[in-house]
């Protein structure tokens, strides 16, 4: 394991979070034009799922009708793909990932910006 790869469990599972690996997934998504990022939509929806996670973005930010995962799910279907702009989504996309963390504490309480309350 490098140094800046730590270690966290969910529910007796292992896993490995790995902050260089996250940047250069979301750098190979800043570089791509819009064909490219529409073909490679199962894994930007993947990587958006999971830093949502990381960040602890709040529903509203992901899952409503102006979520990230909400807008990466409608470009992913013909039927609905007319409701969401491309460019658009990748600029939220980007604004909203763009901070990966070094370190990642599955019990950390919820940064301000992430719209979560804290108990």
């Amino acid at each position: 394991m490098s140094p800046l790869q730590s270690r966290y469990k969910i529910e007796n599972r292992e896993y490995v979070y790995d902050p260089t690996m996250l940047r250069l997934h979301y750098d190979t998504f800043t570089i791509m034009n819009d064909e490219e990022f529409l073909e490679n939509l199962p894994s930007a929806l993947h990587f958006a799922c999971f830093m949502s996670f990381v960040l602890k973005l709040d529903h509203v930010k992901t899952l409503s009708d102006v979520g990230i995962i909400h807008e990466l799910v409608h470009l992913s279907n013909k039927s609905t793909k007319r409701f969401s702009d491309v460019k658009e989504v990748r600029q939220k996309f980007e604004d909203l990932f763009v901070n990966i963390p070094d370190k990642f504490d599955i019990d950390a309480k919820y940064p301000k910006k992430s719209g979560q309350k804290n108990s």
